[in-house]
């Protein structure tokens, strides 16, 4: 996780990594019911969430857990893919 803040420190600068509370979390249990719960106990304001897999139609954008935690989720979601990511959908021309 070190590492990961390091790197979004040189992605978004000095100043702006700075002037920003960044607070981690970590639990136990089933991240479907879990993030919402734990978003909720904080407050959160926004909620960063990695997504990797995509099985199903429910998957297809983002995730299966992605998807389920967007239906109970008060708070705004940034979900980032991994690098090297290439997305299934192809725009029209």
């Amino acid at each position: 996780m070190d590492a990961l803040l390091l790197d979004a420190k040189s992605w978004v600068g000095t100043a702006i990594y700075d002037a920003v509370e960044i607070n981690t979390h970590w639990f136990w249990g089933d991240a479907e019911t879990k993030i919402p719960e734990e978003a909720q106990r904080l407050n959160a304001d926004i909620l960063v969430m990695g997504t990797m897999a995509r099985t199903g139609v429910t998957g297809f954008f983002m995730g299966n857990t992605a998807e389920a935690v967007l239906d109970t989720i008060a708070c705004s979601v940034l979900a980032v893919k991994p690098d090297g990511f290439v997305s299934p959908v192809k725009a029209d021309d």
